[in-house]
């Protein structure tokens, strides 16, 4: 199986924005946006790396959280047409939310995101979701996908977050489900769990319980485990506890960025996995080059040796 892995879109769609919306949190991301952001991401290199993953003929699509920018509706809608765009979207799609899409307060209590992703949303093993709908669990061929939920609300300059205690529970259930167990197991999740060379794990933006949450996906045999939040391409292999073999933790980056700058880690990626006979084969990186050029391979010898043991 190969599966493409995209994150960190950042969709902008403002429609007739109201002044009472920003009276909170997105008064800072707004102006983020004017002095940065609305430069540095592109609705069309999204839309070129989605174009170019269906010509690699990829058989399913993680996307690890930040669809949106603002977490406004407008911004939902624009984003659930282009993940609906992608071909058999329903079955070859798992999504999970991140920071941004969970932005504020309001956009929270009225689950936004699930209420725009829920096609991309249902598990194969219900029994195992809390009340919030996390975590879910796709089996497809002989990978189970689960994707968990690390976005929460955060005070102004925060971009934390958290998987909340019943959440981590379940999955520590599911992932001793026989239907799991007997499949490589790739787990989906927003914050990063390790630091990168790029990145510390910065009091304002880190994974409040990354700790816990590592130790539970490595004492469960978990094989991969996909995160967003830094924009930058990082891959870490960790043994597993208790039990033969590696985790894997990788990140492709900010797939929407459109300029390279002097860091090509830092430039718009997406990365392919391939997985056969219940193992981790190859992780084929893809990076925006120009919007003449569109995306192009990554040299594989800078794979090796971003590659790191921990």
């Amino acid at each position: 199986m190969r599966i493409g892995h995209i994150s960190d879109l950042h969709i902008l769609e403002l429609d007739k924005p109201r002044p009472q919306q920003f009276l909170n949190k997105r008064l800072v991301g707004g102006l983020n946006l004017l002095l940065n952001r609305s430069n540095a991401h592109s609705t069309e290199v999204v839309q070129r790396a989605l174009e170019h993953l269906d010509s690699l003929d990829v058989d399913h699509i993680a996307i690890s959280g930040d669809l949106t920018n603002l977490a406004l509706d407008s911004e939902f809608a624009a984003a659930e047409k282009i993940v609906s765009s992608i071909p058999d979207a329903a079955d070859r799609v798992s999504v999970v939310p991140g920071n941004h899409d969970y932005y504020t307060p309001g956009a929270v209590r009225e689950r936004r995101f699930e209420k725009h992703f829920a096609n991309f949303l249902h598990s194969d093993l219900p029994q195992y979701q809390g009340d919030d709908g996390y975590p879910f669990c796709h089996l497809r061929g002989d990978v189970a996908i689960i994707g968990m939920n690390s976005g929460i609300a955060t005070p102004w300059l925060f971009a934390t977050g958290r998987v909340g205690d019943e959440e981590l529970e379940q999955t520590r259930l599911l992932l001793q489900d026989p239907e799991v167990e007997k499949r490589f197991k790739l787990v989906l999740i927003h914050h990063p769990l390790l630091p990168d060379d790029h990145h510390s794990m910065q009091f304002n933006r880190r994974l409040l319980n990354s700790e816990e949450v590592l130790r539970t996906l490595r004492t469960r045999d978990v094989d991969l485990v996909l995160h967003g939040h830094n924009h930058y391409f990082s891959v870490f292999r960790l043994p597993k506890l208790g039990t033969p073999g590696t985790t894997f933790i990788c990140e492709a980056g900010s797939t929407s960025v459109q300029a390279i700058g002097d860091d090509p880690a830092m430039a718009g990626k997406f990365n392919i996995y391939t997985i056969e006979d219940g193992e981790l084969q190859e992780v084929e990186t893809h990076l925006f080059e120009s919007h003449e050029a569109g995306f192009i391979p990554w040299q594989t010898e800078v794979f090796r040796h971003q590659i790191r043991e921990e």
